[in-house]
């Protein structure tokens, strides 16, 4: 092989491309094709704390990912591991959460919406998460109000108010788990009022304010109302007679048609009744036995005999004066 030509100022043992001055063990450190250093020996202490597997199982070089991984898998619930994740949350107030959020399912996507606005912008989100934890167990925390479409619906087939319609989003918020049941009857009990907005607020806020544990079923109301067709104002009337008397709407409704049944002919009288009746049931009041007007002729009859024998009375006491 020819000899490489030496560029002028080159030293005896200097590679091409090494500038003038440097020694032959400097040229890698300026970017030359120096080989990376061999490993160490399996038998050298470097060599055996590279591959020394830790307590996990795990070898040192990979500890660290495995620790953040451990962390996610202990948390259940999707949602509260993608919030934890993206926020680098500590892994024990991760699970933490986890926990409390299994406890609220009814609240779960407003309180994780809240929680995604409280704590994106935080230097120590970790610290603010436990505290807002310590709320939910306290009772205290709230979750955010999220617009629902089946409530943005119902608002427009009903011309609701925007106050009627947040209150409606905020039972879906607050009562996740009972949102098809809730929506379901709101709707059918809306179809009867003639006031829907203020019946729809009064609605929300008993359940809101937990003095109504689940909207009243109209199925049993209705059955009534085409059994003895009734008007439409009866309609409306009979439903806030249901809506009024939740607990114990079953019993009123039975009662009613055991009522209706003794009225003749069905239709138009029935209506009247409802009519005649509703104040009376709204109250606490039970369905009479009998027709009121069938008590009230009774009534008059009665005090008409009772007239009648005290004119008798009063007769034969003139005719025994008359006597004496």
């Amino acid at each position: 092989a020819m000899p490489t030509a030496m560029m002028p100022g080159m030293m005896p043992g200097m590679l091409p491309g090494m500038m003038a001055g440097m020694l032959p063990g400097q040229f890698g450190a300026l970017g030359g094709p120096t080989p990376p250093p061999p490993p160490p020996p399996l038998g050298s202490p470097a060599g055996a704390a590279a591959s020394q597997p830790t307590a996990g199982g795990a070898s040192a070089s990979s500890s660290a990912s495995q620790v953040q991984g451990g962390a996610a898998a202990k948390v259940q619930d999707a949602e509260v591991r993608r919030l934890c994740d993206s926020l680098g949350i500590d892994p024990a107030c991760a699970k933490r959460l986890d926990e409390e959020m299994a406890k609220r399912p009814d609240t779960k996507a407003s309180d994780l919406a809240k929680l995604w606005e409280l704590l994106e912008d935080v230097g120590s989100p970790t610290c603010l998460l436990d505290l807002k934890i310590d709320e939910m167990v306290s009772g205290d925390f709230v979750g955010k109000i999220l617009e629902d479409r089946e409530v943005e619906a119902i608002a427009l087939n009903f011309s609701l108010t925007d106050e009627a319609k947040d209150k409606l989003n905020e039972v879906v918020s607050r009562r996740a788990t009972k949102k098809g049941q809730d929506l379901v009857r709101m709707e059918s009990i809306l179809g009867y009022a003639d006031k829907p907005s203020s019946l729809a607020l009064t609605l929300a806020e008993r359940l809101l304010e937990g003095k109504l544990n689940n909207l009243p079923d109209l199925g049993e109301a209705e059955d009534v109302i085409r059994k003895f067709s009734l008007s439409q104002a009866a309609k409306r009337q009979l439903v806030q007679v249901v809506v009024e008397r939740v607990e114990d709407s079953s019993k009123i409704l039975g009662q009613l048609e055991a009522y209706f049944e003794d009225v003749a002919p069905p239709g138009r009288q029935a209506s009247d009744a409802v009519m005649e009746l509703a104040d009376r049931l709204m109250s606490g009041g039970d369905v009479p036995e009998e027709p009121l007007d069938r008590k009230r002729s009774r009534s008059r009859s009665r005090r008409s005999r009772s007239r009648s024998r005290g004119d008798r009375r009063s007769g034969r006491g003139d005719r025994e004066r008359d006597r004496d």
